[in-house]
């Protein structure tokens, strides 16, 4: 059976001595060492790896070791206010301080710049035994941040507009940033520790929170309403679920004037088409000798002020009673469900 190529090499100076950094872990500026010890009793590649992953887990334990839950970054928020049509003129002036600790869960496999630097195979004992040496180049690690943190900048840095599809696009950007924000966190805190450049991590939990902060503020900007036509009347009871869903969100409800409107038409079951305006609501019912049905089709669409169409689905509603009050009573409590449900899901996925 072939042996692993990164075992090779240990396998010749099985007979040499054993390493010194096996006891004693190298110090070397700019890096950061971890051991990992594996038993080899049966597939000698499955201990390799096992001593391997326990190597780099080793300097991400000690790295985790170095970071004091104590420590905060802490960024400064100005806004001044000013006088209508004078925007060189200060009224006032309002100062808050945003607290960001530092809570590291990263894992080994997401640590730039930590590899294997070496591994050495012991055949002395009953059991042969892999040790495997693993390095943390800050050097490397403070690069690939700083490349990351500058990638977040620049998808950050446009304006895109105040409209409401710009506005959206900003969430996305903004949502889209926080993640990647969130990735880099951890592992700048963890470089941080071990000795590497503590800006890098002060500068991302800064673009964090002032990200957060855009945010915060963006979210109740993009409105919603509800609009149904003549044919689809809403009550107090619909409206209020609509409204709870969207400010769920941490999004803006309108009644008069929303950047993106929620739209509602009956719709016939079969071809699609917008049923005439008629007495008895938008739905039929179906009569049998011991109970009635009422089933009726929506659609539902959300426009945004200037007639982009953003999301549509088809709504279809059900109710069975013994008469027609009663099967229009589930039929409508259906359609409530469905409706939340349908902009529920619609608010979750938008700012994607």
């Amino acid at each position: 059976m072939l042996l692993p190529i990164l075992l090779v090499p240990a396998l010749f100076l099985a007979a040499a001595p054993k390493p010194a950094w096996i006891w004693t872990l190298p110090e070397v500026p700019g890096k950061v060492y971890g051991l990992g010890v594996a038993t080899a009793d049966n597939t000698r590649a499955l201990a390799l790896k096992q001593a391997s992953d326990g190597a780099k887990a080793d300097v991400v334990a000690r790295l985790r070791a170095n970071v004091k839950s104590d420590t905060k970054v802490s960024t400064d928020f100005r806004e001044t206010r000013t006088v209508a049509g004078k925007s060189d003129v200060a009224t006032a002036t309002r100062s808050t301080t945003a607290v960001s600790d530092v809570n590291i869960q990263a894992q080994a496999v997401d640590l730039p710049g930590l590899s294997i630097e070496t591994t050495y195979l012991d055949t002395e004992g009953a059991s042969p035994t892999i040790y495997a040496l693993a390095v943390l180049d800050l050097g490397i690690a403070e690069q690939e941040l700083r490349s990351g943190h500058n990638a977040v900048l620049g998808g950050l840095a446009a304006d895109p507009g105040d409209d409401g599809r710009a506005k959206l696009r900003r969430l996305q950007a903004l949502k889209k940033g926080l993640v990647e924000l969130g990735r880099l966190e951890p592992l700048a805190g963890l470089v941080r520790a071990g000795g590497g450049d503590p800006k890098i991590a002060e500068a991302i939990i800064h673009t964090r929170l002032l990200a957060e902060q855009e945010l915060a503020a963006l979210r109740p900007s993009l409105t919603f309403g509800l609009t149904p036509n003549a044919q689809v009347p809403v009550d107090a009871e619909v409206k209020a679920a609509v409204r709870t869903a969207i400010l769920k969100e941490g999004l803006g409800w309108s009644d008069k004037a929303p950047v993106f409107a929620i739209t509602m038409r009956a719709r016939s079951g079969k071809n699609g088409v917008d049923l005439p305006n008629r007495q008895g609501g938008w739905w039929d019912y179906n009569r049998g000798a011991d109970f009635v049905v009422a089933q009726g089709t929506l659609s539902l669409t959300l426009v945004d002020n200037t007639g982009q169409e953003y999301e549509s689905t088809l709504i279809v509603a059900k109710g069975v009673g013994i008469n027609e009050f009663q099967a229009d009573t589930q039929l409508l409590q259906d359609y409530k469900h469905k409706l939340t449900k349908a902009v529920s899901a619609w608010m979750a996925d938008l700012g994607k």
